[in-house]
């Protein structure tokens, strides 16, 4: 007995030691990308920006919308940006993001009883949640959707129900889908009550009540205080994106699933090749395996990301390449779920003890490798938004060429917003409501000649939708052409200004 806790106290202390050193790798991250983000990353950060500067929840000018998808991330980075308000926003959110990266890790370990998990095996988990390196999503909501997820239905499985509720509403702050999750939790609770005693009657109902209610307490705050801020209490950009993708310009969320996410991840994900045979999706299979006969709690994962990709294909929003991450994030958890299952055969069903723990390291070590290698290369090749030397040049000659109150109009704004202090009108209608029933119809001109915005940025790539603008005759009448800046890809900016623009 006493042998036994001694190596069970062992065993714990060398899987905190272990995950505590593997904590490290998002930090280091962290450290070597702290700028170029995503431009979608600058629309949410500007909003923090300003909130955290005392402008109010902004887009760098009244009136205030609600052009990010996530507050709560939004108000997070803002609530930290004024705490420490000499550190740029932007660095903030990255280091938070690796953060919540490295907390997802702690709360499969610190709730590892509730997953039916030993220490070793939460290591394992820990190795695998640390190699999913998404460059392009630092200073984003993703990762810390994905850590109030699982701590979510942590939570719930723990018989925390009014936790898990709350939970439930910061992951709904943190991203729409979010009340997807509330929605299984329910039927889980419900399913629990009845195979507990077969049958439901109101004095069974303190798990639903107590999910409801923890649900409402942080949702209440935000409707009250949305509702006064900007009339409405769901962000834009969920009808902003609908819209695109009514107009067929956007390719839609099923298809990038089908057509283009699916068939990469595999190769993104893989372990190794041998003999042109990818081990990913064996793994994959493995750990749904185990969760449909063993770790039944796991099988949540497995109908939340159902829910959430059948919710987007319902919806028709336009496809963008974070939505897929939330589902790369559960078949990670499973293909994590496969490997600890396959060392649990070697351990276990192999008659010498010595021969089962070498075949054991020897699968973790090439597993190890075989997801370490492509996370540090991508690491070190990755060298931000593609888009951001030409944007933070153009942000340059905006900021020295032209007046704060003076308006500024293009279709991908998140550099503009972050790094200027202008006006902006977004042409794709995320920050400016008024704009989207005509980007529904594929009228994305209407919002530039409803506003006239003092400076246009023109650039050829998005003539695909904004051609109409500068075909009009009234343009040439209205605006000259200020300046010629080198573009993202091939062709260049043309900055032009409003004749009668003071």
């Amino acid at each position: 007995m006493i042998i036994t806790t001694a190596r069970r106290y062992s065993t714990t202390w060398l899987t905190i030691f272990w995950l505590l050193a593997i904590s490290l790798f998002p930090l280091w991250i962290a450290s070597q990308h702290i700028h170029s983000l995503n431009d979608d990353a600058y629309i949410t950060l500007a909003y923090a920006k300003n909130l955290a500067t005392g402008k109010g929840f902004v887009f760098n000018h009244p009136p205030a919308t609600l052009g990010t998808t996530t507050p709560l991330f939004t108000l997070i980075i803002a609530g930290l940006g004024a705490l420490l308000s000499g550190v740029d926003v932007e660095v903030i959110a990255v280091y938070f993001t690796a953060l919540c990266w490295i907390g997802t890790i702690w709360v499969f370990f610190c709730f590892r009883h509730t997953w039916h998990l030993q220490n070793w095996q939460a290591g394992v988990l820990g190795g695998v949640i640390v190699t999913m390196v998404w460059l392009s999503s630092l200073g984003m909501e993703t990762y810390l959707f994905t850590f109030l997820l699982v701590l979510c239905l942590s939570l719930f499985f723990s018989s925390h129900h009014g936790l898990a509720g709350c939970s439930a509403g910061l992951l709904f702050l943190t991203r729409g889908e979010g009340l997807l999750i509330l929605c299984l939790l329910l039927v889980l609770a419900l399913w629990q009550e009845w195979l507990r005693n077969r049958s439901i009657n109101p004095r069974l109902l303190g798990p639903v009540f107590n999910l409801g209610l923890g649900f409402t307490l942080p949702l209440m705050i935000w409707f009250i205080y949305a509702q006064l801020t900007f009339g409405a209490v769901l962000p834009n950009t969920l009808t902003a994106k609908q819209a695109q993708g009514q107009t067929g310009q956007w390719k839609s969320f099923w298809d990038e699933l089908i057509n283009t996410w699916l068939p990469s991840w595999e190769k993104r994900y893989a372990v190794a090749y041998p003999l042109s045979v990818n081990v990913w999706w064996p793994f994959v299979s493995l750990g749904i395996g185990s969760a449909m006969f063993k770790r039944h709690r796991w099988l949540a994962f497995l109908a939340w990301i159902s829910l959430y990709s059948a919710g987007y294909t319902l919806l028709g929003v336009s496809a963008y390449s974070w939505y897929q991450l939330p589902i790369v994030f559960v078949l990670n958890l499973f293909f994590g779920l496969g490997v600890i299952q396959s060392l649990e055969w070697l351990l276990t069903r192999l008659r010498t003890r010595q021969f089962a723990v070498s075949l054991s390291l020897a699968l973790v070590i090439v597993v190890g490798i075989g997801l370490i290698r492509p996370a540090l290369a991508a690491t070190l090749s990755y060298r931000g938004d593609l888009r951001s030397t030409s944007y933070a040049e153009l942000t340059q000659w905006i900021r020295a060429n032209t007046k704060t109150s003076d308006c500024i109009a293009f279709i991908e704004i998140g550099y503009l917003g972050y790094y200027t202090d202008n006006c902006i009108i977004d042409l794709a209608g995320l920050t400016l409501p008024s704009i989207v029933p005509h980007i529904a119809q594929g009228d994305f001109a209407w919002g530039f000649w409803h506003y006239r915005p003092d400076y246009y940025l023109y650039l050829p790539d998005f003539d695909w939708a904004l051609a109409g603008i500068r075909s009009t005759p009234d343009f040439d009448r209205s605006y000259r052409p200020v300046a010629t800046l080198p573009g993202p890809r091939e062709t260049d900016f043309v900055v032009y200004r409003r004749i009668d623009a003071p």
